[in-house]
């Protein structure tokens, strides 16, 4: 268990200001909750399971009954409770942990933060944030804790969970590619939606021969090696664009392994497997997903690439 959380954890951690929009929790400790705006064809059971809620439950927390009739775009409240919240990183099986951010108020410290959102540990709080010291600043937005979804719905949760102040879908992972013009629903709001662009970034490296922070760690015992050759693609993380820690979900090879992984071009990094592929139909005829920042040292810019993975069986 701890073994998972550290990898869910590090794949997680705030590295650069380019990343992407966070979930903002809403309300007070404990009362504690997150906004999920409705899509066509969710129900108030379908919505229930993605956070480990009864429908009963999920009813009740919006004045509501289990048979109501969801209209699209309607907001619901989903409590943050023992089900579905972790302060301490600890997950259950095939679940993934998803950050769930406070921004800093004037006068806050890293301290009274701690006490303010259910007395977390200290310690936590620094290597979620990747803080060297309690430093922080108005408008900073520092993790809290984590909201626990079964890894196969997690691309759902971030793409229906919404945030008061901007008002925009909260994305943790992008394991999708973005719709075209023409495929985006329309929308009453008389406000337009911003779009920042993503700035263009190198990550760090030690050189080109560089295979990352993992490649201490690879070894191959000629008896137990074992290589596979198929399609990829990438998915975006804030991991391994300062710390050259690239990450993989790919099926077939447990959490935790040390892969290499070769590109065409003779390119080559270490990497760790964070869990399976979820199942959906982009990932079809997939046999790996590569961490955007270990795409780019491998000098890929295709969408889907063929690679070489090896490792220890």
């Amino acid at each position: 268990m701890k073994k998972i959380f550290c990898i869910v954890l590090t794949f997680f951690i705030l590295n650069q200001s380019f990343a992407q929009n966070k979930i903002l929790v809403q309300g007070s400790y404990p009362n504690l909750y997150l906004q999920h705006k409705v899509a066509h064809g969710e129900t108030m059971y379908s919505i229930s399971k993605l956070y480990n809620f009864s429908s009963a439950q999920l009813a009740t927390q919006n004045g509501m009954t289990e048979n109501d009739i969801l209209s699209t775009d309607k907001i619901l409240k989903i409590n943050l409770g023992k089900n579905n919240f972790t302060q301490d990183g600890q997950s259950g099986e095939n679940e993934t942990l998803i950050p769930l951010y406070h921004i800093v108020k004037p006068g806050e410290t890293l301290f009274r933060i701690c006490q303010n959102f259910g007395k977390i540990r200290i310690d936590f709080i620094r290597g979620w944030n990747d803080l060297v010291n309690d430093i922080i600043k108005p408008e900073q937005k520092i993790i809290i804790g984590h909201l626990r979804v079964d890894l196969k719905k997690a691309s759902i949760v971030t793409e229906r969970i919404i945030n008061t102040d901007a008002q925009e879908t909260a994305t943790a992972i992008d394991q999708t590619e973005p719709p075209k013009k023409d495929e985006t629903e329309t929308t009453t709001s008389t406000t337009p939606k911003q779009e920042e662009e993503e700035p263009v970034v190198e990550p760090v490296t030690n050189g080109n021969d560089d295979e990352g922070f993992f490649v201490t760690s690879y070894s191959v015992n000629s008896d137990n090696s074992v290589s596979t050759t198929g399609e990829a693609a990438t998915f975006k993380s804030t991991s391994g664009w300062t710390n050259r820690k690239y990450y993989v979900l790919c099926n077939d090879i447990p959490t935790g392994t040390i892969v290499r992984i070769t590109a065409n071009n003779n390119r080559s990094i270490c990497a760790k497997v964070l869990g399976a592929l979820p199942e959906m139909k982009e990932n079809k005829n997939l046999i790996i997903r590569i961490s955007n920042a270990g795409a780019a040292v491998l000098k890929i810019t295709e969408k889907r690439f063929n690679v070489k993975i090896t490792y220890n069986k």
